[in-house]
């Protein structure tokens, strides 16, 4: 599985981001492109602590969601729980919100191997290595909802 912590993976996600237009179509969901991609950089603050939601699963149930998340089985368009501070409902620049995105993603790729990394509000307690997953998993398939 892909990981953000691969430079040539984190030149893709980069690539892809800067194809992305504020009129790009919709293809599942209901965010416009510069509200997806915001949605992207806050939960990439999210793994850095700069934004917080508390856990709201069980250990069953996490350890369930983690086990299909981190399979090959892509993530189904248009289903799952948002945490409170990634919905992205506003207006958002996406220029500026594409040069946020480099950014966040080198911050949450260069952190210490002692970073430790929060409780995420969904999964509970991941790895370094599972974040890098998630990273790229969560990013793909908001890129993919806009056709990039």
């Amino acid at each position: 599985m892909k990981t953000i912590f691969d430079p040539s993976v984190r030149n893709e996600l980069k690539e892809r981001v800067n194809k992305l237009t504020p009129d790009a179509p919709t293809l599942f969901g209901h965010m416009k492109a510069p509200q997806g991609l915001h949605h992207i950089n806050s939960a990439f603050q999210m793994y850095l602590g700069e934004l917080s939601s508390p856990y709201h699963g069980n250990n069953f149930l996490a350890a369930v969601l983690r086990f299909f998340t981190f399979s090959p089985m892509p993530i189904p368009k248009g289903k799952g729980k948002t945490a409170p501070p990634l919905v992205s409902d506003g207006t958002y620049d996406l220029e500026a919100e594409k040069m946020r995105f480099g950014s966040l993603l080198e911050r949450v790729t260069t952190q210490p191997k002692t970073y430790q990394w929060p409780i995420h509000p969904i999964f509970g307690k991941l790895t370094a290595d599972q974040y890098g997953k998630l990273g790229y998993k969560h990013t793909d398939h908001h890129l993919k909802q806009f056709g990039v």
